[in-house]
């Protein structure tokens, strides 16, 4: 460990493997909670996941040489805020076309099938795992085929070496399409109330935020069904074999259910021996580094 890095706290760490996760999870619902119906809410309970796990990180990383210099995160900040602003534009065009196209299912179908009666923390915990479902399926056929690699600019998301919590943002604009599609489409098949899509939503940006963060966090019963850092930061590994596993942000339950899901330690993370610049990444969609290893550059005969 570097000498200017603080010392780690056996105890801290041991609490925050064991125990973070739910905490978080349940303090930032919470949070959110307590802040709605104000519109900053949930903007204001990101920040503050963020400011938390940057705190964790520095304090008992999982990986203590993966480190990220202040320009690092004001880059990272910087993709994260055009990532959000993308987010916001798209889902307004969503809810715009997706609830007129979807009415008449709505009406005939979604609001028979969706558990109105339900008690709201059932409802949203169905949205939480339906949501990723849908994602799952979209994000493995990410990996598995290269033209949609490069069509939705997913390397941009792995090039990145040293995971943290930070890198949750950093999407290609290109990807945004997909990433906010599953949740508002349930909502618009289904009917589903605005405050189960937004306490469902509030839990999967978070957990997202876990899931990326450079901290060793498994806590026995649900790291089973919901993904951690252990499970995600295997899905970043530089070496392909490894990434191509548990697609999964938030469910992980599903890669258990549909054989994708691996474990191990990961070395490192990103899509080559280089990391490529920023401005670069935003290129990947139309050309890939020499030394990338991906689904795309292995069909053109680049890859081991």
């Amino acid at each position: 460990m570097p000498a200017s890095a603080p010392a780690a706290s056996p105890r801290l760490a041991a609490w925050v493997e064991r125990y973070a996760h739910p905490a978080i999870l349940i303090g930032a619902t919470a949070l959110w909670w307590a802040l709605r119906p104000d519109e900053g809410a949930t903007l204001i309970t990101l920040i503050a996941v963020l400011l938390l796990c940057a705190a964790l990180e520095a304090r008992v990383p999982a990986m203590p040489q993966w480190r990220q210099s202040l320009g690092t995160r004001l880059r990272l900040i910087g993709v994260y805020v055009l990532a959000l602003a993308v987010s916001v534009l798209l889902l307004g065009g969503y809810e715009t076309v997706l609830n007129p196209a979807l009415s008449g299912f709505r009406a005939g179908l979604g609001d028979a099938l969706w558990p109105q009666s339900w008690p709201l923390a059932l409802q949203v915990a169905l949205l939480f795992f339906a949501s990723d479902l849908i994602y799952y399926w979209i994000h493995r056929a990410i990996h598995r085929w290269g033209p949609l690699w490069r069509l939705t600019g997913h390397g941009f998301h792995h090039g990145f070496h040293n995971l943290h919590a930070l890198n949750v943002g950093t999407n290609h604009p290109f990807e945004a399409v997909f990433l906010v599609l599953p949740l508002v489409l349930l909502a618009a098949a289904t009917g589903a109330s605005d405050l189960a899509v937004e306490a469902a939503g509030i839990l999967l940006l978070v957990n997202a935020v876990l899931a990326h963060a450079n901290l060793r966090m498994h806590t026995p019963g649900l790291s089973w069904l919901i993904t951690c850092s252990e499970h995600h930061r295997r899905h970043h590994s530089l070496v392909f074999a490894e990434s191509n596993s548990n697609y999964a942000c938030n469910a992980i339950v599903w890669d258990r259910l549909f054989g994708t899901y691996s474990q191990g330690p990961v070395a490192q993370t990103g899509i080559g021996p280089s990391e490529p610049g920023l401005w670069r990444m935003y290129l990947l969609p139309f050309r890939e580094p020499g030394d990338a290893d991906t689904v795309s550059s292995r069909k053109h005969g680049r890859g081991d």
